[in-house]
């Protein structure tokens, strides 16, 4: 086991991209696979159900049911979850310095700081821009057309974020199109899916309130652990992030953010109006366990509430634009998944390939690698952006995220990736990720963005 929790920290995702760039990106964990040769006859096992792994050596009933309740974060207990992302979490999980964390000044700095690094860079975040259709010209995606009619041109590709139920819904049948591209649609519209969440946000009076007892700001609870974990009904989650930044509520007070497993049937929903009297009595009667979970750490917070926001699964589904409020992807690990690529060929790979059977389209979030959760989502999304580029400019952010603060030593692949570099350079992005202009020849030429940014900096001061 720690062999395999070592082999998912010796490569970072950041380092990863999906073309023979990697090579060098990831060059850096050969010191790792030097002293560790099993890990290659370990891989395999790495993509797997954990169960095949823990069923073998954990004996003890409680530890057992905390590994389950532990990966219920990737949607499944350990029978279902990916190998590799539980034991990601649990190495770090039981690090001493391992700590929750929460950005000050609430959740939304991290989209402010994500704004402001993409408008760094020349790029604009366009709100209210509902995609309609992802547009497909001569087998290449060109760019996407709005519900409101306006129509956005794509300089180099498109990247949907979206749910493959969802994406596949923009990208209407035509009599022409490719065998494979329909059944790229059909698989993708057809996978498996978890249920949805409900979630409570409150806002309570901490007047005279003792937290003292809670030890961390964030705690699961289970009502029965012989039901299943999977069931919304029956597992939990509270934080209260008022406890470790006083800044993102008024002083005197608690926010609170309650939310179930990602099990809550659809169906019983989408027979209600948002707004009617059925809609409003049946989410709360849906949070009425999420109540009971925040009580027994806070037994009188129903006298205190002085906010409270319901979340439901069409609520999820309207905001956040997901079918039928889906939780993500629901592909039990085991056996590669429908359109997983080549990797799926050969390991027991349970995600679809970010990479689409349409030249200059791409897709990451909850269904690609390394799956659910926000930080997966995110590390697709940066997978995706490092696939798009050459790999000298994925080579040189690393070198300078590197550098930025001791912790982050080990992005750099060192002289390795300098090694293998020219090797790779020429197959840096793929062919269907090339422009019309790099269409022959050895790749896209590097861009060097640190420079251009500082010239676009020195313009703005003068």
């Amino acid at each position: 086991m720690a062999t395999l929790g070592g082999s998912t920290t010796a490569v970072a995702l950041l380092n990863l991209r999906q073309d023979a760039g990697f090579l060098s990106t990831t060059a850096g964990a050969l010191p790792f696979v030097a002293t560790h040769p099993d890990v290659f006859l370990d891989l395999p096992l790495t993509f797997d159900d954990l169960s095949k792994t823990v069923d073998e050596i954990v004996t003890v009933p409680f530890v057992r049911n905390f590994i389950d309740c532990m990966c219920i974060f990737c949607g499944f207990p350990a029978k279902g979850a990916m190998t590799a992302h539980i034991l990601y979490i649990l190495e770090r999980f039981f690090e001493e310095s391992a700590a929750f964390s929460v950005p000050i000044g609430g959740t939304s700095q991290l989209g402010e700081t994500l704004q402001r690094g993409l408008e760094k860079f020349g790029g604009k975040l366009q709100m209210n821009a509902h995609v309609q259709e992802i547009i497909v010209e001569n087998g290449r995606a060109t760019g996407v057309k709005l519900k409101n009619g306006n129509v956005i041109k794509a300089r180099k590709a498109v990247v949907s974020n979206a749910t493959p139920f969802n994406t596949v819904k923009m990208m209407p049948k035509k009599e022409d199109e490719p065998k494979a591209l329909t059944k790229w649609r059909d698989d993708m519209g057809t996978l498996p899916r978890h249920g949805a969440i409900s979630h409570l946000f409150l806002g309570v009076d901490a007047t005279g309130l003792d937290l003292s007892h809670l030890e961390d700001p964030a705690h699961l609870i289970v009502q029965d652990w012989d039901r299943s974990m999977q069931d919304s009904q029956n597992l939990c989650s509270f934080f209260i992030p008022s406890l470790l930044d006083k800044t993102v509520c008024p002083e005197g007070k608690h926010v609170i953010h309650v939310y179930s497993s990602g099990g809550e049937p659809y169906e019983p929903w989408e027979k209600l109006t948002p707004g009617s009297e059925a809609y409003e009595a049946y989410k709360k009667e849906r949070v009425e366990c999420l109540f009971k979970a925040v009580e027994r750490a806070i037994p009188d917070i129903r006298d205190r509430l002085e906010f409270s926001i319901i979340g439901s699964p069409l609520a999820h589904e309207a905001f956040l634009r997901r079918d039928r409020g889906t939780y993500g992807m629901a592909w039990a690990a085991g056996s590669s998944a429908p359109q997983a690529g080549l990797l799926g060929k050969f390991l027991p790979f349970p995600f679809p390939n970010l990479k689409t059977p349409v030249d200059g389209l791409l897709r990451c979030g909850d269904s690609c690698f390394p799956g659910i959760g926000t930080p997966s989502a995110a590390a697709s999304g940066a997978i995706a952006a490092n696939t798009m580029t050459h790999v000298d400019n994925h080579l040189q952010l690393l070198k300078e995220a590197s550098k930025k603060d001791p912790l982050y030593k080990f992005l750099d692949p060192g002289i390795m990736g300098d090694i293998y570099r020219p090797l790779v350079q020429g197959f840096t992005p793929s062919a269907e990720l090339r422009v019309e202009r790099f269409a022959a020849g050895a790749g896209v030429a590097p861009v060097d963005y640190t420079a251009l940014n500082a010239e676009r900096d020195t313009a703005s001061a003068e």
